[in-house]
């Protein structure tokens, strides 16, 4: 009599647990997600400054400083395009390019080498504001810069720097930062400035 009641509460037991681990409808048997679980995270939305960036028209830099206008800074040389660079994106900007070069190396053993070179930089931003908070985030750095120079008629934030044969102008036009090099060992830094600054306002 006592094994029979034994059994009968074991075979009770079996039947409260087989209530607990009912299979849900249609045979799924894995757990519902806990309630309050997150929702799948939806992909990110498109970076709202490239999509803006995709609209700009940029500064294309051999159509902005052309032969022409260097023939009217440098009378007695003749530019010819040594290398250029389409505009193209890069990172937060549009990036360009166009190097020039003139005369002829009179020194032996750079017979073949151009006595000037004049390089146009240009890169175009979403908008002048931004080009401006660039050219005066990298202004504290240059004024601790041997040849310093900051050159007031092309803007609060515009700058030259010079060292040995080279002259560089950082300015801001539009929504392009545009820096130009002049490079000759000949003419005093001071000049080759000027020429700079008279190409800028050529532009």
């Amino acid at each position: 009599m006592r094994r029979m009641m034994i059994l009968a509460a074991g075979v009770a037991a079996l039947a409260l647990l087989g209530c607990n681990r009912e299979t849900p409808a249609g045979g799924d048997a894995a757990a519902p997600p806990p309630a309050g679980a997150a929702a799948p995270v939806a992909a990110p939305s498109p970076d709202d400054e490239i999509a803006q960036l995709k609209a700009v028209t940029p500064l294309d830099a051999c159509a902005t400083l052309t032969p022409d206008k260097l023939k009217a800074v440098y009378p007695d040389l003749t530019f010819t395009v040594h290398q250029t660079v389409a505009p193209q994106m890069s990172g937060y900007m549009w990036d360009s390019r166009c190097s020039y070069r003139a005369g002829v190396g009179t020194i032996e053993f750079a017979k073949d080498a151009p006595t000037h070179s004049v390089d146009i930089m240009i890169g175009t931003v979403v908008s002048e504001a931004k080009a401006q908070a660039n050219l005066a985030s990298r202004v504290d750095t240059a004024r601790t810069t041997n040849g310093y120079q900051p050159q007031a008629d092309l803007g609060a934030n515009a700058y030259a720097v010079t060292d040995t044969g080279m002259a560089r102008l950082y300015f801001v036009k539009g929504q392009s930062e545009i820096q130009i090099n002049v490079s000759d060992l000949d003419t005093p830094n001071a000049e080759k400035i000027a020429k700079a600054v008279a190409l800028a306002k050529s532009l």
